[in-house]
């Protein structure tokens, strides 16, 4: 494995940068050259597919927070964070992103399966992939549509990583960046599954996982990281997924 074919994925767009999980982070991360965009999806009470981490948005640090799956589109859409940025509907990303990147959801709201997989036929020509730490749901959103690509978040090592990935056929097994070994790489390549490590902002010890066959590097710092790898081969430049 060489750091050519290693997939660089922005955490959340460049997160470093810009406020996460916004269009000003994603297009910051498009800019930078990744490969990917990861982020997370919540719904609102009428449906609408809401790109934020948490379930409650804050919009004053402290104050109290608006619960996502309480509110309508057109309540979350006019919220404006401090400094500006609104919280973007997934529709939103997909047409900012088209086809320039492949899109990374992880999917936060429970009960949104159907919302999710409306959304992502409305966009059937952009890539994506779906993943969560819990495994049901990407596996449900690959039931409704097949041919989706699907991934399973860890926070843990897995006594059997096959035993996880190869019944519910994941190709990618999202691999807390502390908790990947050579046997853990193998096994999952083994399986048929790529590994990402998240979230990796350390150049040497991204060379170290890359020198261990992972597959991709979710990083809040897209263009640092890849610069700094670039400056460790530069007879090998990045291509792009």
């Amino acid at each position: 494995m060489t750091r050519s074919t290693t997939e660089i994925i922005a955490h959340r767009g460049a997160s470093r940068e810009r406020r996460e999980n916004t269009l000003p982070a994603f297009a910051l991360a498009l800019e930078h050259g990744a490969d990917g965009i990861e982020l997370d999806v919540h719904q609102t009470r009428d449906g609408t597919v809401i790109v934020h981490h948490d379930p409650v948005v804050q919009i004053e640090p402290g104050g109290p927070g608006l619960p996502l799956s309480a509110m309508t589109d057109a309540e979350v859409t006019s919220i404006r964070l401090p400094g500006g940025d609104a919280l973007p509907t997934l529709d939103s990303v997909f047409e900012l992103i088209g086809d320039r990147a492949t899109v990374y959801v992880e999917i936060k709201g429970s009960g949104m399966v159907a919302s999710l997989v409306a959304c992502l036929r409305r966009h059937g020509g952009a890539r994506y992939a779906v993943h969560a730490f819990d495994h049901r749901m990407p596996v449900a959103v690959r039931e409704a549509l097949p041919g989706t690509d699907i991934g399973f978040l860890s926070a843990s090592y897995p006594l059997d990583v096959a035993a996880v990935l190869r019944p519910a056929g994941a190709g990618a097994l999202w691999q807390h960046q502390t908790l990947i070994d050579e046997s853990l790489v193998q096994a999952a390549h083994s399986a048929g599954s790529r590994v990402i490590a998240w979230t990796e902002n350390d150049p040497t010890h991204a060379r170290e996982l890359i020198a261990l066959g992972v597959d991709a590097l979710c990083t809040d710092t897209p263009a640092a990281l890849r610069a700094a790898l670039s400056r460790t081969a530069p007879d090998a430049p990045a291509t792009r997924r």
